[in-house]
C-alpha cells in the first residue's frame, strides 16, 4: 500500500519540488497547504502517513502546528522542514517529540531517504544539530536514574532501536508481540526521562549504556 503524504509549506517551489521527488519514487502525495491552518484540516481529514511541516508557515509555527496535530492524531507521523538550523527550534520539535528533524538542503536523496525511515517506524534528527538536541536533553533532565534502573533486556531493546528498528521488528527479534515492545520501549522513556526514540538513543549513548 502506497504511503500517503501532506505537505505544508508556503513556498510553492518548494511544494513542487518534493511532489516530483516523494511521487518520482513511489509515494503520494494526498494534500499540499501553505498555512498551518489549511495544513490542520488538510490532515485531520485525509488522515495521512506522515505530514512534512515547513517550520515557519504565516499563520502560525509549524511547531504549534504539530501540537495541535500531536492532540488529535497521535498516531500520524510528523517531520519538520527547515532552511535553518536553530536551537531554539530544535528544543521546541524534541519536546513535542516529532518524528523528523530534516534541513532544506539536504541533497534530494538522502531526503528521501530520511523520509523513506520516518515512514518505516524511525526517527531521523540531522546530524548537524545533534549538539543542540543533546543539549537540550541535558538542560531539561529534572533527574537521572541510576544505569541498574533499566535491565538487560531494556538495554538490548535501546540497542535495537539505536538500529532503527520497529517495534515490530525489535518483537521478531526478541520473541515478543509488538504491543509488549511498546510498553517496554514507553517505560525506557519514563526511566530515562525522555519522549522519543532519537532522545532514548542519545541518553542511553550519553550515559555508557550503548
Amino acid at each position: 500500500m502506497t504511503e500517503r503524504i501532506v505537505v505544508v509549506d508556503d513556498h510553492e517551489l518548494v511544494q513542487i519540488g518534493l511532489h516530483t521527488l516523494l511521487t518520482d519514487r513511489g509515494l503520494e502525495v494526498v494534500g499540499q497547504a501553505s498555512t498551518g491552518s489549511e495544513g490542520l484540516e488538510l490532515i485531520q481529514s485525509l488522515q495521512p502517513d506522515l505530514a512534512l511541516i515547513d517550520v515557519r508557515l504565516p499563520d502560525m509555527s509549524g511547531i504549534e502546528l504539530c501540537q495541535s496535530v500531536r492532540k488529535t492524531n497521535p498516531h500520524i507521523r510528523l517531520a519538520v522542514l527547515t532552511a535553518a538550523m536553530d536551537k531554539n527550534v530544535v528544543h521546541a520539535c524534541l519536546q513535542t517529540g516529532v518524528q523528523g528533524y530534516l534541513l532544506k538542503d539536504m541533497p534530494g536523496e538522502e531526503l528521501f531517504r530520511s523520509i523513506r525511515k520516518i515512514l518505516d517506524g524511525k526517527s531521523v534528527l540531522d546530524p548537524s544539530v545533534t549538539e543542540y538536541a543533546l543539549h537540550w536533553i541535558e538542560s531539561h533532565r529534572e533527574s537521572e536514574p541510576c544505569k541498574d534502573a533499566l535491565g538487560l533486556r531494556d538495554v538490548e531493546i535501546l540497542r535495537l532501536m539505536a538500529q532503527g528498528r520497529t517495534n515490530q521488528e525489535i518483537g521478531r527479534h526478541l520473541h515478543l508481540s509488538e504491543n509488549t515492545v511498546k510498553v517496554i520501549v514507553n517505560e525506557i522513556y519514563r526511566r530515562l526521562g525522555v519522549r522519543s526514540r532519537v532522545e532514548a538513543v542519545m541518553e542511553a549513548h550519553r550515559r555508557g549504556l550503548l
